[in-house]
């Protein structure tokens, strides 16, 4: 049997140990929600119980993403979903959280207790989930109207929200909805809303469904409502929809954020802190993909024009954009840092300044290879590893070498192209823990292939293997909890790779033995 990441063996032993006594086996039945163990990699899944084989110990199982393997599973490898999965109730996180009215920034979340690292804030249901089968003639009717021109926030997702909200939800819902922040509180209905209204009246089929003889639709209310999904919503992680909660939409931005977060049983949203937090301190999460954290601060800034505000945060605040590194003109050796006053610092190693006109020439260089990056085809590798080779006479921990190392290490990952994989993957790695050395799901991951590439490689490095697992399973284990399948993932290379190196020196002792015989 695989091993099992913390918390999750302990059950296991547990089990283990009460074979011999019929009343503590565990009594599993149909439709019951189970971690179960997949065979294919010794990590643990989300599952539903399909069928129970009492004397076999064993159950049938459905995985949540419909694989069809391994669906057998022997009781000593299925346990109940871990209680910080599923969502709180309200009066608990109340007790753990408040929200405060801040002059600058409106309504924020702040902790009511000490907190550490990977430690759960709260886990909170969703007010509404989005999602096109939940009204697919809705969806469908929306994706028409989009097809034919148009609409202006770019999807239909948000509209789809706002008039699922009506259909869906009871009043005391809907008010929860129209409480969450908008730009601009008193819109008036846009051209899309009144377009939409007009083509569901004239649509007998979808008019039914939505009741509107019950409840007619208000063009101010719906106009709301499409702010609100807007602005305070989350993709979902497996369809093309939408997801809304209520006091996680209290947390503000931050490029630096506080807390992190995962997903649990049915949705929930499973916050958790990053660092460690005082009573008082303020919850914040990152509304950017963790890519774009590893981006300079005024790529961050432009994109968070989509929520309508200038980030302000400690990180986006900083004089110096380490992430904007220029090769030093005169030594070649040091690393010349731009700051938001479009200047460079002098050189870390030889303390040279160099001139304004030198400064301006870098400057311009790098918006240049900035569209070039960006309009690179990553499967156009001999035209990545150009302008790559090109950067990095001009550049030094610049954001746009990472972009060009993570194509170039995923383009020889499929190629299986060892030593080029393994250095681009540790350029990434160093210009993650340089520019932002939290913990982030991308970091993690990265430790994790890398020891998954010595590992293949280089066996006399099992050490260093070690290592790589061990730090991705620390981080993994704050970003989303130790009973987590990310987090089992090195843990179970972990003990593997240890288990080896354990075995070769049993037989490397047994040979020496044999041999002084």
């Amino acid at each position: 049997m695989a091993p099992k990441a913390d918390g999750v063996e302990q059950v296991a032993v547990e089990q283990n140990s009460s074979t011999n006594d019929e009343s503590m086996e565990p009594h599993w039945k149909q439709g019951d929600r189970v971690h179960a163990q997949w065979r294919g990699n010794g990590c643990y899944y989300l599952a539903t119980v399909n069928e129970v084989y009492a004397a076999k110990r064993a159950v049938l199982i459905t995985w949540d993403d419909e694989d069809g393997s391994h669906r057998e599973i022997s009781f000593d490898n299925i346990m109940e979903p871990a209680e910080e999965t599923q969502a709180w109730n309200t009066k608990r996180i109340d007790r753990r959280v408040n929200v405060q009215d801040t002059p600058d920034k409106g309504r924020c979340l702040y902790t009511n207790e000490a907190i550490e690292p990977g430690q759960v804030v709260f886990v909170e249901k969703p007010c509404l989930l989005a999602l096109p089968g939940s009204s697919r003639n809705l969806w469908n009717h929306l994706a028409e109207l989009h097809a034919a021109t148009p609409l202006q926030l770019g999807a239909v997702r948000f509209y789809f929200g706002a008039l699922l909200s009506e259909l869906r939800l009871d009043q005391p819902s809907i008010d929860i909805m129209l409480d969450k922040f908008v730009l601009d509180p008193d819109e008036e209905p846009g051209d899309d809303v009144v377009r939409i209204m007009q083509s569901i009246e004239e649509n007998k089929e979808l008019k039914e469904e939505l009741k509107l003889d019950e409840r007619p639709l208000d063009p101010r209310k719906l106009q709301r409502l499409v702010s609100a999904w807007r602005y305070n919503s989350f993709g979902h992680h497996k369809e093309d929809g939408l997801v809304l909660y209520n006091r996680i939409s209290m947390c503000s931005h931050s490029c630096d954020p506080t807390c992190c977060w995962s997903y649990g049983e049915d949705d929930a949203f499973v916050l958790r802190s990053r660092i460690s937090l005082k009573k008082g301190d303020e919850l914040t999460i990152s509304y950017l993909q963790d890519e774009d954290l590893l981006k300079s601060t005024a790529v961050r800034q432009q994109k968070l024009q989509n929520w309508r505000f200038t980030c302000a945060c400690p990180r986006c605040k900083l004089y110096v954009d380490e992430g904007r590194g220029f090769r030093c003109r005169k030594c070649r050796v040091g690393v010349l840092y731009a700051t938001t006053g479009s200047t460079l610092e002098p050189c870390r190693v030889c303390n040279s300044v160099p001139s304004p006109d030198e400064t301006q020439m870098l400057i311009h260089l790098e918006e240049e290879y900035v569209t070039r990056v960006e309009s690179l085809d990553k499967t156009d590798v001999p035209d990545v590893e150009r302008v790559y080779i090109a950067a990095l006479d001009i550049f030094e921990r610049h954001w746009i070498l990472y972009v060009m190392d993570t194509m170039l290490w995923e383009a020889a990952k499929e190629k299986n192209i060892v030593d080029s994989m393994m250095e681009h993957q540790r350029r990434r790695i160093d210009f993650h823990e340089h520019y932002y050395c939290r913990p982030t799901f991308i970091l993690a991951w990265c430790r994790e292939e890398f020891g998954d590439c010595l590992n293949a490689n280089m066996p006399n490095r099992k050490w260093q293997c070690t290592q790589e697992y061990q730090r991705a399973y620390q981080m993994l284990a704050i970003l989303c909890g130790t009973n987590h399948q990310y987090t089992a993932g090195p843990y179970n290379k972990l003990w593997q790779v240890n288990g080896a190196a354990e075995a070769a020196k049993e037989a490397s002792k047994k040979e020496g033995e044999g041999g002084s015989t």
